[in-house]
């Protein structure tokens, strides 16, 4: 059913086309999807070649479309992995030099170290975390104690 409505007013579209293309004297349409499309050398054709010229030129934009979204998401992740290689390679290299240091790789626990800022914020998050859980409970209890009362009322 879905298919055929696709179909039918994809029909529609080409017809529209092609009896602007072979009626019309205007030599520009405004074609959806492709913008305007100079027609003028088109009258020449026949029907038949104007249907398959214009179910080829929808489909090669539909396909263009799709062509055009894969590289940008290709794009994106061609960054991220570069990132992601330039970040482990560094990173490698950091731990290798630091191997060989003055405390045979305590230069690696030095690195792998919190720092105390980050320690007592690393606190405040859990604190502010178990308020919220706490508030949150309360703020449930006071729900079902008003809806339970409301019930009462009805």
């Amino acid at each position: 059913m879905v298919k055929s409505t696709i179909e039918n007013e994809g029909a529609f579209v080409v017809n529209i086309f092609i009896q602007k293309v072979l009626r019309d004297a205007e030599i520009n349409i405004n074609v959806k999807g492709i913008e305007m499309v100079e027609v003028g050398g088109l009258r020449k054709y026949t029907h038949v070649l104007l249907f398959q010229a214009f179910d080829l030129k929808m489909r090669m934009t539909a396909y263009w479309n799709i062509v055009l979204r894969r590289l940008i998401d290709i794009m994106g992740l061609h960054l991220q992995l570069s990132v992601a290689n330039l970040v482990n390679k560094g990173l490698e290299m950091e731990i290798m030099n630091e191997l060989p240091g003055p405390n045979h790789g305590g230069g690696i626990e030095r690195v792998l170290e919190e720092p105390p800022s980050m320690a007592v914020k690393c606190q405040k998050l859990i604190k502010s975390i178990k308020k919220l859980k706490e508030s949150k409970e309360v703020v449930c209890k006071i729900m079902d104690d008003r809806f339970t009362y409301a019930d009462y009322l009805v």
